[in-house]
């Protein structure tokens, strides 16, 4: 999915969306043609001080002690696996 800046500009008493051209050439989007958008969404900044606390802590835990070969362990958690209720 590419990423466009667009900015939002007053139009008298309602607002309009500014679009680079290339997102208009992208879209294949002709003059007066509606177009349907998402919201756009936030982008989260990660703390990566919590997350290294979490992983110590996890760590002082013992969570993952009783694997004993990493890579085996993931192999086996990704096996596909039929969903409940189906055969």
């Amino acid at each position: 999915m590419n990423k466009y800046s667009t900015t939002v500009i007053r139009t008298g008493n309602s607002y309009a969306l500014r679009v680079p051209k290339q997102y208009i050439n992208d879209a294949n989007l002709k003059l007066g043609q509606k177009a349907t958008i998402q919201l756009p969404i936030p982008e989260v900044k990660q703390d990566r001080a919590r997350i290294q606390s979490l992983f110590k802590q996890l760590q002082e835990l013992g969570a993952y002690k009783d694997i004993k070969d990493p890579a085996a362990w993931q192999r086996e958690i990704r096996k596909d696996r039929p969903l409940p209720g189906r055969s």
